[in-house]
């Protein structure tokens, strides 16, 4: 087990962090699938309106693709700061950079606490891409938004909430029990439907929000029903052949062009 203690056992008070620390080698390709971008991202990331020679800050840049893109955006002198738990997800950002000819624009910041290591007013922009869910305390997080950000810049935080997705066929009852097998991978679970009073309690205004849900019928969130049932494997709590059944059952589904899912994006932009 790659996030246990030293008895080799999983801690689950710390895993929904621990998990992103570490990441094996599977779950970090099937990341580097989910990750890329696609002009459908541009429909979540239109409220944050990201200008020419905005700083730009991508909390939870995962393997880059969102910060090569923000890079590209904020050209020709903007730059962007992309910061990360995971020193595997700092590299493959910098590669894919590189590559792209857009890294002496690029500033990287391997993160060891929830503290950002940038000045006060810092930044034009901070976009927070299906991170909140995993932070300890979003309260916290939110008031270091408001810490980095200039006056008039926003916060734009994107999340899901993981009671509303639904993947069709596999019963209802059965991917609510796979969610809640796993739920020590995630600090706050439903963490959408709490972005509008988070930013409000932390004094932002201006405050937007939308739902935004695109269907999936050609397997996207497949990755993701792979990672929930890798975490539930983890817990230990549920029955494999319950959870290898779940996973068959929309992989046929899919082969049959009969799958649906969908997970619901809440989208929320705030003004300092």
């Amino acid at each position: 087990c790659t996030n246990c203690n030293g008895r080799g056992q999983m801690d689950r008070d710390t895993y929904y962090k621990d998990h992103w620390v570490e990441i094996e080698e599977d779950r970090l390709e099937r990341y580097e699938q989910m990750f890329q971008w696609s002009p459908a991202f541009e429909t979540l990331l239109a409220p944050a309106d990201i200008q020419e020679n905005q700083i730009v800050g991508d909390l939870g840049c995962g393997p880059g693709f969102l910060a090569c893109q923000l890079l590209q955006k904020v050209a020709p002198s903007g730059r962007v700061h992309a910061f990360d738990v995971n020193e595997d997800f700092i590299e493959r950002t910098r590669k894919k950079a590189e590559a792209l000819g857009l890294s002496e624009r690029l500033e990287l910041h391997h993160l060891t606490s929830e503290t950002l290591p940038i000045p006060d007013a810092s930044l034009d922009r901070i976009i927070a891409k299906n991170v909140m869910v995993y932070v300890d305390d979003p309260n916290s997080t939110f008031k270091e938004f408001r810490r980095v950000l200039k006056p008039g810049g926003k916060v734009h935080a994107i999340d899901s909430d993981f009671a509303m997705v639904a993947i069709d066929p596999i019963p209802p009852a059965d991917w609510r029990a796979l969610l809640d097998a796993a739920a020590h991978a995630f600090r706050t679970p439903n963490i959408g439907r709490k972005l509008y009073g988070l930013a409000r309690a932390s004094g932002f205004s201006n405050v937007d929000i939308q739902i935004m849900a695109a269907p999936d019928t050609k397997g996207r969130l497949l990755n993701f029903a792979h990672n929930i049932a890798g975490y539930a494997r983890e817990a230990g709590t549920m029955d494999e052949q319950l959870i290898a059944g779940i996973l068959e059952t929309a992989e046929a589904a899919l082969a049959e062009d009969k799958y649906f899912a969908v997970n619901p994006q809440f989208v929320m932009t705030a003004t300092v």
